[in-house]
């Protein structure tokens, strides 16, 4: 008699659609996550009743109750700030400041930063405030 052999696949684990799942979900979770901007240093904001929404080209500065301004984690002077708006603005003329000053910080911080933006021609300057509801 004749012997007859099945021939029969194995099995194969394809993890090609896997790996697409995952940076499918991967960038659904970068695109829907919102990234808050902080200057860098825990500030205690005044408080406000009513509010208005962030531009989107804006730049953080924080302001300490000890006088210090701080953008993005780093710490600056009135001079190195001076520097740091020039390039934001050389880079971007309808750049946004928003300053973030601490409610026990001395007003003449906030008018310092206020008039170095002005000076060097931005028109859209903020203060941030907390959000009482």
């Amino acid at each position: 008699m004749f012997k007859y052999t099945r021939k029969t696949k194995k099995a194969k684990l394809s993890i090609a659609p896997l790996l697409d799942m995952i940076f499918i979900l991967l960038i659904f979770f970068v695109v829907s996550t919102t990234f808050s901007k902080l200057p860098g240093v825990l500030i205690d904001k005044p408080e406000a009743m009513s509010s208005d929404r962030l531009p989107p080209n804006n730049m953080l500065i924080g302001i300490t109750k000890e006088g210090h301004f701080f953008v993005n984690n780093k710490e600056y002077t009135l001079e190195l700030l001076k520097e740091k708006l020039e390039l934001k603005v050389s880079s971007n003329p309808n750049v946004s400041v928003i300053v973030v000053a601490d409610k026990e910080s001395v007003l003449r911080h906030t008018i310092s930063v206020m008039d170095l933006c002005k000076q060097m021609g931005i028109q859209d300057i903020a203060i941030a405030e907390e959000l009482i509801q």
